[in-house]
């Protein structure tokens, strides 16, 4: 029954819009979603979901998830802040970078699912699906 849901789950998620994955460059530059399928079992790969944010002008930036009723179910906290250098920047646009991060495990646990991300940064909104697995 478990392999049916996985199942289920991708194929809801590849039924979607695709998400932001490389958004069009502005005058803000490329922001990402660096992972959309993530698996929060404890082993430090792919348990937390990531915005990365080309943000050089410093704006205020806010992520919010929400499940598909459109109810609310976690904000992304700011994981780290870069200079766009070094191997864990993998966009070629030199510049200050945010990495947005949701912990479906953070505020009580979140069911195996699609759910719909936003950010949002000056008058820039992103939107797309992540699908947690379990």
């Amino acid at each position: 029954m478990k392999a049916k849901n996985i199942i289920l789950f991708l194929l809801a998620a590849l039924a979607l819009p695709p998400a932001a994955v490389f958004c069009a460059s502005s005058a803000l530059g490329p922001s990402i979603a660096v992972n959309k399928f993530i698996t929060p079992n404890g082993d430090n790969r792919n348990d937390t979901f990531i915005f990365r944010c080309y943000n050089p002008r410093d704006y205020a930036v806010e992520g919010r998830v929400y499940d598909l009723s459109g109810r609310e179910v976690g904000t992304m906290r700011l994981k780290q802040r870069s200079e766009g250098t070094g191997a864990s920047i993998t966009v070629a646009v030199a510049g200050i970078y945010y990495d947005l991060e949701w912990d479906p495990n953070s505020g009580g646990h979140k069911p195996g699912g699609v759910y719909i991300y936003q950010v949002r940064m000056e008058t820039r909104v992103f939107k797309g699906t992540i699908v947690v697995i379990r």
